[in-house]
């Protein structure tokens, strides 16, 4: 499972600053994008960390509140605006979009790289994947020391890997384990 919005505010070295969106720390981060266009939803999936640094909007900023209404709705799980490269503050604009809009808005400090988000979702996102072999691996040999047990303790181990109810049945449908026991009838 990706790592959460909130898992990537809690990782101080990234000095990130949420401006809106507080309800929705515990949304996913897919991946981490970086765009300067004035539409990028073309090109996002949903579900990912937009990171800019308004550079286009240098010349006149662009309408905001577009902008903000096409993320929502193309499910960007939040986007960062990167304060002092072009502009020394998030603009008004964005914020009052961004809460309008349900989107949650991140400032990033001018001395965080883009690339230092980018690889604390990837570190992340790695770790989540080995806890998951990990977890993939145990259950493996926990299973296979219950084979050699016998059926019943298969069934037991079974029904504590996915904290479910698990049945033996025979040929014709009588149970003959099941864990818990009362799962049978």
């Amino acid at each position: 499972m990706p790592p959460t919005l909130g898992a990537l505010m809690r990782t101080p070295r990234l000095r990130l600053n949420l401006l809106t969106g507080q309800e929705n720390l515990d949304r996913r981060v897919e991946w981490v994008a970086v765009s300067e266009l004035e539409d990028p939803t073309p090109y996002l999936a949903g579900g990912e960390l937009l990171l800019t640094t308004g550079v286009r909007w240098a010349t006149g900023v662009p309408d905001l509140r577009d902008y903000t209404r096409r993320l929502a709705e193309r499910r960007v799980t939040a986007l960062g605006f990167a304060v002092g490269v072009v502009l020394e503050r998030t603009p008004e604009p964005l914020r009052e979009a961004a809460a309008e809009f349900g989107l949650t808005l991140l400032e990033v400090a001018r001395e965080t790289p883009f690339i230092a988000i980018g690889k604390e979702v990837s570190r992340l996102l790695a770790k989540e994947e080995y806890e998951g072999l990990s977890r993939a691996f145990a259950a493996q040999r926990d299973l296979t020391r219950a084979a050699l047990t016998g059926e019943a303790a298969i069934v037991d181990r079974l029904a504590r890997e996915l904290g479910a109810w698990v049945l033996l049945l025979s040929a014709d449908g009588a149970a003959r384990h099941a864990a818990p026991a009362g799962a049978s009838p």
